[in-house]
């Protein structure tokens, strides 16, 4: 109680520090206290006025920000697919969309399916992960847009066999050509989708793919003149997850990722256990 008091006078006041310091209230906590209409239906209620085209812009961008807030919650994430929302908010991506109302659609969806079998499993049965793929192929998208797209498809595809089978049937790979001239945030964003592929294992397709993508190229031009730290960490940690999967360097990538760790290694705000990790690939 004293919590929801504090913030609750926070809020009013508009005092930032002390709302990000708190936290958001227990949506429950707030129902029993004040009343009002549980989670499906706040959710519904939230969708009904993105979907309503006598909506000003602004209320449908408070309605999604309201539903994403929600679905924080995994319970709430589920119940996407069983209050049947998860295709008016995979409309909201199509490009005749405002681009705030696309962004937040790509947000909810990785924020809904990330750790999150369930409804990775509900996800699969719509059309989602393709107009995320477009998206993310567009060379008009704006940045904003194109990382929200990478981090849906990425959180849909770790750890779910069946979401990267549906990423390669849709030749999702070819986001990762995408990324040679990108900057760090994408750059970011394409390592942690090359991480996603990755937890599903690795076979001889995955193999072909990553030859014909250039991945190791791409992970190999990192170290070699990217200069980012959390790049360059990302790529050091795939180097370890490829090693961990027995994939086979051939003896072009190991004298390519031996010269480029050489450039990196003096960084002392690197992961010791992926840099010693990567240089026993070369070893």
């Amino acid at each position: 109680m004293d919590k929801i008091l504090q913030w609750s006078i926070a809020l009013q006041s508009g005092d930032q520090e002390t709302l990000k310091k708190l936290g958001a209230p227990d949506p429950k906590m707030l129902q029993q206290l004040f009343g009002g209409p549980d989670e499906p239906t706040l959710m519904k209620q939230a969708i009904t006025v993105v979907v309503n085209p006598d909506s000003e812009l602004e209320a449908k961008e408070i309605a999604f920000d309201n539903f994403e807030m929600l679905i924080e919650n995994m319970d709430n994430a589920n119940n996407i697919e069983n209050i049947k929302l998860w295709s008016p908010i995979i409309d909201q991506l199509d490009a005749s969309k405002p681009e705030s109302l696309r962004v937040y659609a790509a947000s909810i969806i990785g924020t809904a399916v990330q750790n999150n079998p369930n409804s990775q499993e509900a996800f699969i049965k719509y059309p989602g992960l393709q107009a995320l793929i477009d998206i993310a192929s567009d060379p008009a998208t704006s940045s904003e847009l194109l990382l929200k797209a990478l981090f849906a498809i990425a959180s849909f595809v770790r750890n779910y066999e069946a979401g990267y089978l549906k990423f390669d049937e849709l030749d999702g790979w070819k986001i990762i050509n995408l990324s040679r001239d990108s900057n760090h945030k994408v750059k970011l964003r394409i390592l942690s989708l090359i991480s996603s592929i990755l937890s599903t294992g690795i076979d001889a397709k995955k193999e072909e793919h990553i030859s014909k993508a250039h991945m190791t190229e791409f992970l190999a031009s990192v170290l070699a003149k990217d200069g980012h730290a959390g790049c360059i960490d990302k790529v050091l940690n795939i180097i370890s997850q490829l090693a961990e999967l027995k994939y086979q360097f051939s003896a072009s990538e190991i004298a390519t990722f031996s010269q480029g760790l050489s450039n990196v290694e003096h960084m002392e705000e690197l992961s010791t256990d992926d840099l010693h990790a990567a240089k026993k690939v070369i070893n």
